[in-house]
Parts: C-alpha cells; sequence; structure tokens
C-alpha cells in the first residue's frame, strides 16, 4: 500500500520533464493520476506505459490557459476516479526574451500556461478536493520566482507572481481542509535543457557543468528530486504546511 493508495492527483503539463516525473511519482505511490498537456502523442505514449504496468492514470490533451479546457480536464479527472484529492500545477514554458523584445502576444501565451492555467485549474479543484474531505495543491514555481535569470522576463515574472497565488490561495481556503504549497525547482536538467544545449551549440556534459555551477552541489538536479518534494507537501507528512515554497535548487537560492 502506497501513501497516495485511495488518492486521485490530477497533473498539469505531465507528459515530460517534472511533470512526468510527478506523473510517475504518484503512480509508485499507488495514486490514481489524471494527466493533462498540450502534447498529444508524448502524453498518449507515458499513458500507455503506465497503463502496460498496472497503473491508473488517465491523459486528457488540454491548452490548459483555456478556461474551458481546464474546467474540462479538472471534471475528466474526477469522473475518471470519482473524486480529487490533489492537484499540481506544473505547465509551464519558456521564452528568451527582454522586456523589449517580448510581444503582447508572446506575453499572453506566457501569462496564459504558466499563470492563469494555474488560478483556472485551481478554481474547478479546490471545492472537488474539499468535497473530498480535503487535500493538497501543489504549484510548481522557480529559483527564478526569486532569482532573476537573464533574458527570462516573462518566465521570471510568471514564476514570481506563483509565489503570490500560492500564498493568497492557501490563505483562503485553509478552513476547507485544503492546503496550498510550491515547489521552486533550481536548475534541473530536463529534455528541455537536452535541447537547449543542441540549441547552443554546446556538448551535454559542457552544458550540465554549466548549468549546475551556481549551487551549493556544484550540479544540477532531476526531475525526480523535484516530483519527490511534490509528493511531500501533497502528503500528510505536510499536513502543518501551507502558504509556502520548498525551493529545490541543490542551495542556489541561499549562495
Amino acid at each position: 500500500m502506497g501513501r497516495f493508495s485511495g488518492k486521485v492527483v490530477a497533473v498539469t503539463g505531465g507528459a515530460s520533464g517534472i511533470g512526468e516525473a510527478t506523473v510517475r511519482r504518484f503512480v509508485e505511490d499507488g495514486a490514481g493520476v489524471a494527466f493533462a498537456d498540450r502534447d498529444a502523442e508524448r502524453g498518449k505514449a507515458v499513458a500507455v506505459d503506465l497503463a502496460s504496468q498496472g497503473a491508473a492514470v488517465h491523459f486528457v490533451e488540454a491548452d490548459l490557459g483555456e478556461e474551458g479546457e481546464a474546467a474540462r480536464f479538472i471534471e475528466a479527472a474526477a469522473e475518471r476516479f470519482g473524486r480529487l484529492d490533489v492537484l499540481v500545477n506544473n505547465a509551464g514554458i519558456r521564452k528568451y526574451q527582454t522586456v523589449t523584445e517580448a510581444s503582447k502576444e508572446s506575453w499572453d501565451e506566457m501569462l496564459a500556461v504558466n499563470l492563469l492555467s494555474y488560478a483556472l485549474c485551481a478554481r474547478a479543484a479546490i471545492p472537488r478536493i474539499a468535497a473530498a474531505g480535503g487535500g493538497a495543491v501543489v504549484n510548481v514555481a522557480s529559483i527564478r520566482s526569486i532569482v532573476a535569470g537573464p533574458r527570462c522576463v516573462q518566465y521570471d515574472t510568471t514564476k514570481a507572481a506563483v509565489l503570490g497565488l500560492t500564498r493568497s490561495m492557501a490563505r483562503d481556503h485553509a478552513l476547507e481542509g485544503v492546503r496550498v504549497n510550491a515547489v521552486g525547482p533550481g536548475p534541473i536538467f530536463t529534455p528541455f535543457h537536452e535541447r537547449r544545449a543542441e540549441t547552443l551549440g554546446k556538448t551535454r556534459d559542457a552544458y550540465v557543468e554549466e548549468f549546475g555551477a551556481e549551487t551549493m552541489l556544484k550540479r544540477p538536479g532531476r526531475a525526480r528530486d523535484v516530483a519527490n518534494g511534490i509528493a511531500f507537501l501533497a502528503s500528510e507528512e505536510a499536513a502543518f504546511i501551507t502558504g509556502t515554497c520548498l525551493f529545490i535548487d541543490g542551495g542556489q537560492s541561499v549562495i
């Protein structure tokens, strides 16, 4: 019996990277997991793989920055498994632009995916979580919520806003039995960074060394490290923790 046996978890952006690692982490601990992503091909592949191992999973292709799509995903999760206990808001995109380079259309897309989708999914999920007897929302913020990176103005702005959203929702819904926290990943090496290294013309080893240089541990983390933190905050082990952010960054945030 896993610590999430009988529980149902909804994960956004669950087809790859931190989201996929989170889906797999909750499945290992016995949860039924619904996950959404815009990448239908990858999402379906992950769902088929996990189902072949006996996992209770359900994939929904959705653009969660759209109000109807967010509500449809949460409704599908609750209908498929009969309840909802945990929401993990993880969907995110990044653009490398300064404020003078970023267009309104670019801002609109970043805000929709990285911030509005979190609020829309939470709006649909929190009443269901409360009705199930209480549970948790975990938002994926970033080290960039508190430390600015070069040419990441939209990403940094949205991730800082995620911390404000987390604190506000925690305050508003505590008495409904819904705890709301965030994780703040630092340099986490994911498939996104594999592609980023190729774009920059760097070898994988050179990119990894540079990517983790600002941490105390002098290396980047893994998506699994973040998934472990998310699972902790969603669990009863974190029953007296709400409105805060757990930084999973190899110590980068305190250097």
